[in-house]
């Protein structure tokens, strides 16, 4: 699933921060306040989603990107799911995660989430029930 970063270690009883990292290409995984792990894959459960909108404010005006999104949650390792809802982030269009089939429902949670890379770009989709609220 991941590379440690440092020989650090991840401790599963506590949350992570998980983002897209913009220089290589693929998750890195922070527990703790320090990066922990960097992924092409991340299962998470008891998941939520933030962003910073000062940072968010701060790509619009810069019209260039920085880490201010996290998907927050626990390590999970299940085996069967079904991935079923897509979630995207665009901080140029969005000021939250939102449903890729309906972009004006704001996403705050999931029972689970899988990111992943499918063609060079972040993929996120979840399972099970997911808090939503319409923008």
């Amino acid at each position: 699933m991941n590379k440690p970063y440092k020989n650090r270690t991840i401790n599963p009883r506590k949350p992570v921060k998980v983002y897209w990292n913009l220089h290589l290409d693929c998750y890195s995984v922070q527990q703790s306040g320090k990066v922990v792990a960097h992924a092409d894959q991340v299962e998470l459960r008891k998941v939520t989603f933030h962003v910073n909108e000062a940072g968010r404010q701060r790509v619009l005006k810069e019209r260039r990107k920085n880490v201010h999104a996290f998907v927050v949650g626990y390590l999970d390792d299940a085996l069967a799911r079904y991935w079923d809802i897509k979630i995207v982030y665009n901080p140029y269009k969005y000021d939250s995660f939102r449903l890729w089939a309906s972009d004006k429902v704001t996403v705050t949670s999931a029972e689970a989430v899988i990111l992943r890379i499918r063609n060079g770009k972040s993929d996120i989709l979840a399972e099970g029930r997911i808090g939503t609220h319409c923008a």
